[in-house]
């Protein structure tokens, strides 16, 4: 059920989760985690935020410079219906697809996590990503035992089926003429996402921010890929990951 939540910087928008709602405004708004290693906005820029979920990044894009327009994507219904409310609470030039990006259309099993929304996705794997969010929590002063609890409550999951597009089908039917920034945070689809992108539209995107996981070999392919189509890499790790596949990639030409 969405619910307003409002935060010290001014900032109201609608909710899913209470709790990781505060735990995404911290890294999007707080840390500025996309606007890192040389990537930034300008007046007027078009984004593509693949994974937008209830629409945090996308706010942050657009109160971050005038006249941005954003392309978001979220697969998962309520957290779709969720993003739409806070785009029209605010005022976002924002066209909202409610789909996932692939190498190819059709249709997919999408896994949604209801207290954990933001590691839903189509390529779950459960003990995974249980493992990664109790090796977060015990970095973050979480007991191991309290983390266990914890995850319990986290990773009760439903199942239903979503469609899936190519990021190129939106540039053809959209008449995208440039991409500044192309963010992607997909839980393990952003190698599908960036496979569906036809050659001759690489040259219209400026700026890549996205979300790897490293499993069988993700973070080589994703830094390979990018480098040959002509952008200057940069990786990290947030130091609360330390000891998970989760890494960032920043790319910009």
């Amino acid at each position: 059920m969405m619910r307003q939540l409002s935060f010290p910087d001014g900032l109201t928008v609608f909710s899913l989760n209470a709790d990781e709602t505060r735990f995404v405004h911290r890294e999007v708004f707080g840390e500025r985690c996309y606007l890192r290693h040389g990537i930034e906005l300008r007046d007027g820029d078009c984004v593509f935020d693949v994974g937008a979920n209830i629409g945090l990044s996308s706010l942050f894009f657009h109160r971050e410079r005038e006249g941005v327009r954003i392309f978001a994507f979220e697969p998962s219904p309520a957290a779709c219906e969720c993003l739409r409310a806070n785009m029209e609470l605010h005022g976002v030039d924002a066209r909202v697809f409610e789909c996932g990006l692939s190498r190819e259309s059709g249709v997919a099993e999408f896994t949604f996590y209801p207290a954990n929304t933001v590691r839903s996705g189509f390529h779950v794997d459960m003990e995974a990503d249980r493992g990664t969010t109790k090796t977060y929590m015990v970095n973050s002063g979480f007991s191991p035992r309290n983390a266990d609890l914890f995850l319990g409550l986290l990773f009760k999951k439903t199942t239903f089926p979503c469609r899936l597009r190519t990021l190129s089908e939106i540039v053809d039917e959209e008449r995208v003429a440039r991409i500044d920034l192309l963010k992607i945070d997909a839980e393990r689809s952003e190698l599908e996402i960036l496979a569906g992108i036809r050659t001759e539209h690489w040259r219209l995107i400026r700026q890549v921010a996205l979300e790897v996981h490293d499993e069988a070999g993700g973070l080589d392919e994703a830094q390979r890929l990018l480098a040959e189509r002509g952008f200057q890499v940069s990786i990290e790790q947030d130091a609360l990951l330390k000891g998970t596949a989760l890494f960032n990639v920043f790319a910009i030409r």
